[in-house]
């Protein structure tokens, strides 16, 4: 880790800038300097290669890959592929959170249904959401939430932003996202709770979901807030490659019944898998096997990734050619 505070403080301001989208104003403010020296040091930034600008010309690699992965995977109805510039986690899931934002405002209409996931990336997604009212249009919780604890993760948050800026209705799923080992059944708990029991209706029946993908290392995050055990977890390890809203499925695409499915508060896969559109959202080192699964169960038609995760799938799919369904 580089100790010199100065060139720290100029990555930190870059970042903010270029990743968090923050104007120079308020950067300036968060961390008690002008504005001008703002400006001075993305200058810095650049000039001593912190900031690196790539020109991604239309019509090469992402393109490629697009067309790749509609040739492999034809139950795709569209793809989306990101160029990466930056590795890093955070930087991976600022662009692709962008992508997924703009393709939202074009596919989205006026009436509709929006049913919204969770996750870090479509967190990112809604941050980017430019304010544009859309006449009529509803937006639910897919899941019910992680608690305060992960309040960097409150997914009631990232269904209010949306419908906040698409300027419509909102239907919270106020309840954890995982019942507590003791509880009854969700399904008697949801049918105890006439809110709750619509809006899950409202999100089953979204003409539209987006939706993340976890992976078995992102899930992490359902034992770190004490919603499940390590052993729950670890008892899908070799099975399960990935979920969407803790509803597991193996690398064929194949629902995995956990030991706490009969808890979780959320849309089940066969409402991702009859939809008329379900948009997979997701990317990194992590995501593609997730990735590889969803879209063989036909558990979303649209994909919004980036180049690398992109090239991952398609490797892991020659690699378990006879695992395809359908």
């Amino acid at each position: 880790m580089n100790t010199n505070p100065r060139l720290n403080r100029i990555a930190e301001v870059a970042r903010v800038y270029y990743m968090e989208n923050r104007t120079q104003a308020q950067i300036g403010t968060s961390m008690g300097i002008s504005r001008s020296q703002v400006s001075r040091y993305l200058s810095e930034a650049r000039e001593m290669g912190i900031v690196q600008i790539r020109i991604v010309p239309p019509g090469e690699e992402s393109n490629e890959l697009c067309e790749a992965l509609k040739r492999r995977f034809p139950r795709l109805q569209d793809i989306v592929i990101a160029p990466i510039f930056d590795p890093s986690p955070d930087a991976v899931r600022a662009i692709i959170g962008r992508y997924a934002a703009n393709y939202l405002l074009k596919v989205v209409k006026p009436g509709q249904r929006i049913a919204i996931g969770c996750g870090r990336t479509l967190h990112a997604m809604v941050k980017a959401l430019p304010k544009g009212k859309i006449s009529g249009v509803s937006v639910a919780q897919t899941m019910g939430n992680l608690g305060h604890e992960a309040h960097h993760l409150d997914y009631n948050e990232i269904a209010r932003v949306a419908a906040e800026v698409l300027g419509g209705r909102v239907y919270y799923v106020s309840a954890p996202a995982i019942l507590g080992p003791e509880s009854r059944p969700a399904v008697e708990f949801i049918r105890a709770n006439p809110m709750l029991e619509k809006a899950l209706s409202v999100a089953s029946q979204a003409d539209l979901f987006i939706v993340g993908l976890g992976s078995m290392e992102s899930d992490l995050v359902y034992t770190r807030f004490g919603l499940i055990s390590y052993a729950d977890l670890e008892a899908l390890r070799g099975r399960a490659v990935g979920d969407i809203c803790g509803r597991f499925f193996d690398i064929r695409g194949q629902a995995q019944p956990s030991t706490f499915v009969d808890r979780l508060v959320g849309v089940d896969l066969d409402a991702f898998a009859r939809a008329r559109m379900t948009i997979g959202v997701a990317g990194g080192p992590d995501k593609a096997a997730p990735i590889l699964g969803a879209i063989r169960g036909g558990y979303i038609n649209v994909l919004i990734s980036d180049e690398q995760t992109a090239h991952s799938v398609l490797a892991l799919d020659d690699a378990y050619p006879n695992q395809v369904v359908g």
